[in-house]
């Protein structure tokens, strides 16, 4: 019960992390690295006092390992965790209790090839095992000069920011350079198995020929009656040929750094017996046993004094650890340094800038809402009866003009399009609708949720984990594919269970172990395109969250309705295949022929992510009703069906019809936060229905609205797929779609296309009900302006042509910054974004 208090095991980690803890493990992991060769290098004659200090280290090691596990629920079945339990396990190898050699057990020779490659494969398992206890150095890496260290003059709020990113550069190329240092210091002596430590034979040879001289011996004495007598020539021949031996034995050690020191002779009774060499070989007997070398051959008995090889192969294992822990901690420096120059320097000049650039914006901001008093709403009785008769006629209009346009694009405009403008068109041909659906309000005792901006420390401390910053996550700047697989599931599982909107539903009814499983089974379902990958998956659940939050979606919708919205965001692309819907109802694919033709891919999605679903250890909705379930499923499948683009266009007029229709409303809105009767009419079940559709859709579709870098490695993705599409279906011999062909299509300028077709009517009409999206509309036209500057400076194109493009590009942008006015907005597109809720322009 007391590991469940928060504020316990908080205590418990920060001081496993803290100084004193460190200090201590950091003598005892030298003690673990240094002792038992330290030992054997010291010739101490007995075992007991490393086996002490080895035993406390072990101890030591196993107890941080434990407490670990019970407060760091990141650390289970990481790369420290693995390597911890690899060092800790290795101790028993050098504990003399258990599995360790004692210092009083004398060794014996090997005796053929198959003993010493035994002999040399358990050396090297013994050198693996104790380079997992050198993954531990990784911890006092940031202790090193220069790692996490602030520049003098650096203010203290901006240097903590960088002193974060720091920190967590460091643990990633500490935790590469380490496993690689491991990974060499492990493998590098397999290829050396079989031929290192070189054989040394002479020992087994020298003996065993005193052994044959002795059987020499026992077979006259087996035909004479008294060998031992002087007058028996032949054994006295073979008597002194033996000692003889025995002299060149002695002798031909003599100027080895090891040799006998001691002969014994069994069943043979004249010379049953030891004898010293000491004095022919100058060798002695070792205080320590295991400096004793047996080699037996017959009924010869040999003791070797062993020391000086035992010595060096403990002074080598001294002097390995030593050049690895320098190896590592000197790779690690000098690649923090790198990145350092690389990265977080830039960072620190980027943070400086944008800060810059916010106190310009809120100052802006507030000098514009001086004025805003005397603004005055437009009264219906401004001009009597003709002027209302006028407003009331336009607006049947408009609305009929909406309800009646099937296609944005007459014959007349779509003749002077190019290839890639008419490929961008041919995406949302409808080749086979979606069924509709409607979404009950699952209402009930979960509605009332309040989403924030601020966040908790146990949320900070669950980012810091991952390796991110709250600034950036809760920015358009944040980019998933500068994460590690890991880092993209931890992120994804994170945004689902702190969504201001929904967090309290998570924290009492989902369990975090189940949300984590069923995360790691989403992130396996995905296949590895260029495009529609996880990666992709986490990007739209990244922008759904944010989406949510910047709507205030917590005033519209149920804690279940936000948290079921982004269950499908990070399922919404589950099992695709890289492949168009039109290229699998072309090629008459089985998920054509399964789903007649309609949505495929969004079928398939669908059934994969409730194929998970149905899986008892990860089912996160394992605690909600049966009816509460029905209306999930029921959400979660239009949703998803309604990413297919070939929808795009209907929701697009649906979008501009609920604003034309509420006009009044949204316009007297103060920009601020949604007023009662913006909650009112979009809380209706038709409209909640199209908002949810719109935050995936708008999410799946929002790569050209993100900050340049962000749009541009995501549109090379796409076209990438799109090409490796094209490759099939010119294999299969089919019309090739303009986007596909990788050796026609002009990339930069599809874009231009597929922004003014696509995205930026899209955008003018979410902007148009949700202001506080307007940084979407900011970072198209900057992204559109980016195309058009990559298409000149790639295609170099005639002038007539140039002129042609720039004024679709200022079309499009005139288009964004004409957004409606709001009450209070004097008439400043710029503002009527930025003013609706802190925190948009993110």
């Amino acid at each position: 019960e007391s590991f469940r208090n928060a504020a316990l095991r908080g205590r418990i980690r920060t001081w496993l992390r803290g100084r004193v803890a460190l200090v201590v493990m950091l003598v005892a992991l030298v003690v673990a690295l240094y002792l038992p060769d330290l030992w054997v290098t010291m010739g101490v004659p007995t075992s007991l006092g490393a086996d002490i200090l080895l035993f406390l280290v072990m101890f030591l090691f196993l107890s941080e390992l434990i407490l670990l596990s019970l407060v760091d629920s990141s650390y289970p079945f990481s790369f420290f965790f693995f390597m911890d339990c690899i060092g800790t396990i290795s101790m028993i190898w050098d504990i003399s209790w258990f599995l360790g050699v004692p210092a009083t057990q004398e060794q014996e020779n090997a005796t053929g090839e198959r003993d010493l490659t035994l002999f040399r494969a358990t050396r090297t398992a013994k050198i693996g095992a104790r380079a997992g206890r050198l993954s531990r150095l990784v911890k006092v890496m940031r202790f090193l000069p220069g790692m996490g260290h602030r520049d003098k003059g650096t203010p203290a709020s901006e240097a903590e920011k960088l002193q974060q990113i720091s920190n967590q550069l460091t643990n990633v190329l500490s935790k590469r350079v380490a496993c690689l240092t491991i990974i060499l210091v492990v493998i590098m002596p397999l290829f050396t198995i079989g031929s290192y430590p070189e054989g040394d034979f002479s020992k087994q040879v020298w003996v065993e020929s005193l052994s044959r001289r002795l059987e020499d011996l026992q077979e006259l004495q087996a035909v004479s009656a008294d060998c031992s007598s002087t007058s028996n020539n032949a054994c006295g021949d073979a008597t002194r040929a033996f000692w003889t031996s025995v002299d060149d034995f002695a002798g031909f050690y003599s100027s080895k750094a090891y040799g006998p020191y001691k002969v014994c002779v069994s069943e043979f009774s004249p010379l049953v017996g030891c004898y010293e060499l000491s004095s022919l070989s100058g060798f002695t007997e070792p205080a320590r046993k295991s400096f004793h070398m047996i080699v037996i051959a017959g009924s010869v008995r040999a003791t070797f004094d062993w020391s000086s090889p035992t010595r060096a192969e403990a002074d080598m294992g001294l002097i390995l650890i030593s050049v690895v822990i320098l190896l590592m901690c000197g790779a690690c420096t000098l690649l923090n340094y790198s990145a350092s120059e690389l990265a977080v320097r830039p960072l620190e000049r980027m943070l400086t800038s944008i800060k810059k650039s916010a106190k310009a914006i809120f100052s802006s901001v507030n000098s514009m809402a001086a004025t805003d008093a005397d603004d005055e709403d437009f009264g219906e009785d401004m001009d009597g009866e003709v002027a209302l008769l006028e407003r009331v006629v336009k607006k049947i209009a408009t609305l009929a003009e909406l309800s009646s346009k099937k296609n944005l694009f007459d014959e007349e405009r779509m003749k002077g399009m190019k290839a890639e403008e008419l490929g961008v068109l041919a995406l949302t041909a409808v080749r086979g609708g979606a069924p509709s659906t409607s979404s009950a309000d699952l209402g009930g005792c979960l509605t009332g949720a309040t989403g924030g901006t601020e966040i908790s420390v146990t949320m900070q401390w669950q980012l810091d984990e991952i390796g991110l910053v709250y600034e950036v996550l809760n920015s358009w700047d944040f980019h998933v594919l500068d994460l590690t697989p890991k880092q993209q599931e931890q992120i994804a599982a994170w945004l689902l269970m702190n969504n201001p909107g929904s967090c309290n539903y998570m924290e009492n009814n989902v369990d975090m172990q189940k949300l984590r499983a069923f995360i790691g089974l989403i992130s396996g379902g995905y296949l590895d395109n260029h495009f529609h990958n996880f990666m992709h998956a986490v990007d739209v659940t990244h922008t759904s969250f944010r989406y949510l939050t910047l709507i205030q979606a917590e005033r519209i919708f149920s804690m279940l309705d936000q948290f079921a919205l982004l269950v499908a965001a990070v399922g919404h692309d589950l099992g695709h295949i890289g492949l168009t819907n039109g290229f699998l109802t072309e090629v008459q694919h089985e998920l054509a022929i399964r789903y007649n033709d309609r949505s495929p891919l969004e079928n398939l999605h669908c059934s994969k992510l409730f194929e998970i679903l149905a899986q008892a250890p990860v089912n996160i909705f394992s605690g909600v009703t049966q009816e509460q379930f029905k209306d999930i499923r029921k959400n979660i499948i239009d949703v998803i069906l309604h990413t297919d683009i070939t929808q795009h266009p209907s929701m697009v007029k649906e979008l501009e019809l609920l604003y034309e229709m509420n006009s009044k409303v949204f316009e007297a809105s103060t920009g601020v936060t949604l007023s009662e009767a913006e909650v009112e009419v979009l809380s209706t079940a038709e409209n909640k229905k199209l908002i949810l559709e719109m935050v995936l859709h708008g999410a799946d579709i929002s790569n050209p609205t993100k900050p340049w870098n962000i749009c541009y490695d995501w549109a090379y993705r796409v076209l990438d797929e799109y090409a490796n599409q094209g490759d099939q279906e010119k294999k299969l011999g089919i019309p090739v779609q303009v986007l596909n062909d990788r050796e026609k299509v002009n990339r930069p300028n599809s874009q231009i296309g597929f922004i003014e077709f696509i995205i930026a009517p899209w955008v003018c009409a979410e902007v148009k009900v949700f202001p506080n999206l307007s940084a979407a509309s900011e970072h198209l036209e900057t992204n559109l302006n980016s195309w058009e500057r990559t298409w000149i400076e790639e295609s170099n194109p005639a002038e007539a042509e140039k002129e042609k493009v720039k004024e679709r590009v200022i079309k499009i942008a005139n288009a964004l910054r004409n957004r409606p006015p709001r009450l209070g907005a004097q008439g400043s597109p710029a503002h009527q974004g930025k003013k609706r809720r802190s925190g948009t322009m993110n």
